[in-house]
């Protein structure tokens, strides 16, 4: 959407993903990231096609769903149910909202007049698919039918489902644009956008002369590091956070028996890291335990700073999970 601070779409494009044993690892110890920046992260620097759905976080930042179905122009859910804001649990008698999960698949079908090709007897039924980064992935866009027919493939071009006068609006991809120079997010368009004329009288388009050419772009390897950089920072602050935490309680943290799963070949070293963090944390909280009870202070009373603590065994446990998490530098 133009304007828009939200996630742009996906449709047909590449986007920067979070590897998954990271985010099942990060879910594993409670990690808590910021919407602002977890979408800071999945966001290109190229601009958006028109009339596309917005990106979907929940509000604590750990993406388990992209909410309600997303709404385009020229179509709407093929099944009612599945458009609907709410629908009645009969189970809990309660009113509650209808939201998908990744995975989710939802059939949308195109108005009268339209179809996915922009022919008068084309398909009329797309699919959006929920996907694991809490946004919706469309597979197809609502043309107008056009006298001309179906619309000619384009190198590096596809419909926007925007309605114009006399054709079909076009739109380069992400990383493309009609001069070679970069896309401003947020902007008019004017590299990006193009119309097919139809010329009605002939039942043909207009031939395109131009053409969406790549412009540069942050390298994919510099991409890549800077992701590393700021992934590693959240997630080491989650990780030691959620340990301290449960220091805090006298309880080793639920999920690290589950911490190594999907690791792999490095299986057996995350293991070994288990396996130690454990028992530095029974080994400091009985030695904080003693050194309270030698103090003698109620719950209320300054601690002392010499009071023995997890900070430096988590630190060391985060830093060197992370080290067996993150992505290959290129």
């Amino acid at each position: 959407l133009k304007g828009s601070s939200q996630p742009p779409p996906l449709f047909g494009l590449q986007r920067v993903q979070a590897p998954q044993k990271l985010q099942a690892t990060m879910k594993h110890f409670g990690a808590t990231l910021c919407a602002v920046g977890l979408s800071a992260l999945l966001t290109p620097a190229a601009g958006v096609l028109r009339g596309r759905p917005e990106a979907s976080l929940t509000q604590t930042g750990i993406i388990d769903g992209c909410g309600s179905a997303p709404k385009y122009d020229n179509s709407k859910t093929k099944n009612f149910a599945d458009g609907r804001a709410t629908k009645y649990n009969v189970e809990t008698k309660k009113t509650e909202p209808v939201v998908f999960k990744a995975g989710d698949v939802i059939d949308f079908e195109c108005a009268p007049g339209f179809s996915t090709d922009g022919s008068k007897d084309g398909v009329m039924v797309y699919q959006v698919e929920c996907t694991e980064h809490g946004y919706y992935k469309p597979k197809g866009v609502c043309v107008e039918a056009s006298k001309c027919g179906a619309v000619p493939a384009i190198p590096n071009a596809i419909p926007t489902g925007q309605k114009v006068k006399g054709g079909v609006e076009m739109g380069c991809e992400v990383g493309h644009s009609l001069d070679g120079e970069k896309v401003v997010a947020g902007g008019l368009g004017k590299n990006r956008f193009f119309v097919l004329e139809c010329v009605e009288f002939s039942g043909a388009y207009k031939e395109f002369t131009g053409e969406c050419k790549p412009y540069a772009f942050v390298a994919s390897s510099e991409t890549r590091r800077i992701y590393n950089e700021v992934a590693e920072a959240l997630f080491t602050v989650s990780c030691k956070g959620s340990i301290k935490t449960a220091f805090g309680d006298k309880e080793i943290p639920a999920g690290l028996d589950n911490a190594c799963k999907g690791f792999e070949d490095s299986a057996a070293a995350c293991a070994g890291l288990v396996t130690k963090i454990k028992a530095d944390f029974e080994s400091e909280l009985k030695a904080r335990e003693e050194h309270d009870k030698a103090a003698g202070k109620e719950w209320y009373d300054e601690k002392d700073a010499d009071r023995p603590g997890i900070g430096e065994e988590a630190q060391t446990f985060c830093t060197e999970l992370w080290a067996l998490l993150k992505m290959p530098s290129l």
